[in-house]
């Protein structure tokens, strides 16, 4: 999210009314120099280290959400492919496993210790960042997995009845998955 917020444009003007004094940097001077700190070239050993510290969070995170995208596909399709004669099967539906639960649990103690608040706070603020988006992707899941039924009732009471347009599910939590693991690469 820190990265999509950082692509934004920014809208505001500055706000110096004083022309810029010999030695004192200007707004504009300042946002170039923080923009260009974190990646550039001349980046010394610790920078780059830090920098290869938060992607491999960033990595663990976007594999993770990755797997649960895939299994979130493979799981929904089948159960909607097979709802039409066998309805009383739909509260069945199993999104997590346990090598996914298992997953999940090393994932969240991992981000846990690199939020600790003796951490770097750019590597904190990646680990927070990434709990959120897991937590938040399995509580997806686990509401999708939960209220199964009461979402086919209420998708076979609408006009688009059908349950797999396009052979993806009516419901694409997966593809909504899909594209979180990618924003985290």
């Amino acid at each position: 999210m820190l990265e999509a917020a950082r692509a934004f444009p920014v809208a505001a003007t500055s706000e110096e009314t004083v022309p810029s004094r010999p030695g004192v940097p200007t707004w504009a001077e300042e946002l170039a120099r923080a923009a260009a700190r974190p990646h550039a070239e001349g980046a010394g050993p610790l920078a780059r280290a830090a920098d290869a510290r938060r992607s491999d969070l960033r990595r663990e995170i976007a594999a993770l959400l990755e797997r649960l995208a895939r299994r979130v596909d493979d799981v929904l399709t089948a159960a909607l492919a097979r709802a039409p004669w066998a309805w009383e099967q739909v509260d069945a539906v199993s999104v997590m496993d346990f090598e996914l639960e298992d997953a999940i649990a090393v994932t969240r103690r991992r981000l846990a210790a690199a939020a600790h608040p003796a951490a770097p706070s750019d590597r904190r603020a990646v680990a927070l960042e990434g709990l959120l988006a897991v937590d938040a992707s399995v509580a997806l899941a686990r509401l999708c997995e939960r209220r199964m039924a009461s979402l086919l009732r209420l998708r076979m009471r609408s006009t688009a009845r059908e349950l797999l347009p396009a052979g993806r599910p009516f419901l694409d939590l997966g593809a909504a998955l899909h594209e979180a693991a990618e924003a985290w690469r």
